[in-house]
């Protein structure tokens, strides 16, 4: 019971600490409002601002437990005309109930290190914008920040200035659908459902997971994962998280031929290349504008068509590695829309799984990366 209580409090703390970077590092619209500020030297302009993604939701950091802290993380789009526009500094202030509680002056140099065209410059899901400038930051739960006002100051060559600002709101999601992880037994998320990597930067994929079965010792792949064949995921049942209407089906994207490796010419000259990236991919409909969206299954797996009733624990296709899939895994997302980039990812929990290494298993309703798990 010590060692437990022992493991419990070290993952708590290692929660919190790997959360409580509160500065920013180098989306449409939980704004409320876009205006400017007047200043004396201040030119006409259509400057504006606005967030990627269009919502911004907050999440708690625990993984065994609830944390203290909670994260956000989201890229400020400045869109402009003239392209010919540079940030010089930013205020932003956090409030709670209508309380200010936090401000942070951010100045030129701060602003540059988390500037980039990264919006832009994306295929499927890109915006128009001058650049854009990403945040990362954690709150205190017990603060319930429930709104951040940016307010950033411009300059043009030419001297003039412009000060825009931008009403942000924080949300906590309040999951509608009860969801059943879908796939059953071990587990490990590899990637996504994590702010300091790439998931994070495509709007429909914020809170996405790349989902890797494992062996009866916790283990990824036999054989040293020379083959497809080998990686525990592969052929592993893929099934309907909840109660839904088939959207979108796909089943004629072949697997990747070689672990490690990603052919692209495999798909992108297939019909609709965009809707291929995520190979054999099921999009279905739960209500309550809630969508889940299971991809990569192997060609010729998957059992279903648009217009289908699914119920909960239905088979819908086998996990593969077709598409832009470099290993053998299943990629899985809770959206508010039916489009498979143009929305907005959602927070997710799960009613089956946990986490059964520390003797007695323990409820977890949100797996987090790199931590073994079991879904019953």
């Amino acid at each position: 019971m010590k060692g437990e209580i022992a493991c419990r409090l070290f993952l708590r703390q290692s929660a919190t600490f790997a959360s409580g970077i509160v500065l920013c590092h180098p989306s449409e619209n939980s704004a409320q409002a876009v205006s400017p500020l007047p200043h004396p030297r201040q030119q006409q302009s259509n400057a504006s601002l606005s967030t990627w993604p269009h919502r911004i939701y907050k999440e708690n950091d625990g993984i065994v437990e609830p944390a203290p802290t909670e994260s956000f993380v989201f890229n400020l789009l400045v869109r402009d005309q003239t392209g010919n526009i540079e940030p010089q500094s930013a205020e932003l202030e956090f409030y709670s109930s209508g309380e200010r509680v936090n401000t942070i002056a951010l100045p030129k140099k701060a602003l540059n290190a988390v500037r980039g065209t990264s919006i832009a410059d994306r295929e499927f899901d890109k915006e128009e914008e001058a650049f854009d400038l990403r945040h990362y930051f954690s709150v205190p739960v017990s603060l319930n920040v429930s709104r951040l006002m940016y307010r950033l100051t411009l300059a043009r060559s030419d001297g003039s200035v412009l000060e825009r600002e931008l009403d942000i709101l924080l949300l906590r999601y309040e999951q509608k659908t009860k969801l059943t992880f879908p796939l059953r037994g071990k587990f490990v998320v590899v990637l996504g459902h994590d702010f300091n990597e790439g998931r994070s930067l495509g709007r429909s994929q914020h809170f996405a997971y790349d989902i890797f079965g494992m062996g009866p010792h916790w283990e990824l792949t036999r054989d040293n994962g020379v083959t497809n064949a080998d990686f525990y995921t592969w052929g592993r049942e893929v099934i309907a998280p909840a109660d839904g209407t088939v959207m979108y089906a796909r089943n004629d994207v072949p697997d990747q031929p070689r672990p490690g490796t990603i052919d692209r010419s495999i798909y992108m000259n297939m019909p609709n290349p965009g809707y291929a990236i995520p190979g054999n991919h099921v999009l279905l409909n739960h209500g309550n504008s809630e969508y889940s969206s299971l991809g990569h299954m192997r060609y010729g797996s998957v059992q279903v068509k648009a217009g289908d009733r699914v119920k909960r624990g239905d088979v819908v296709g086998l996990a593969g590695s077709a598409g832009d899939s470099q290993l053998p895994h299943l990629h899985y997302q809770l959206t508010d829309g039916e489009h498979l980039f143009l929305v907005d990812g959602l927070p997710s929990s799960f009613e089956n799984i946990s986490l059964d290494l520390l003797g007695k298993p323990i409820k977890i309703a949100t797996p987090k990366r790199g931590v073994p798990l079991e879904a019953h």
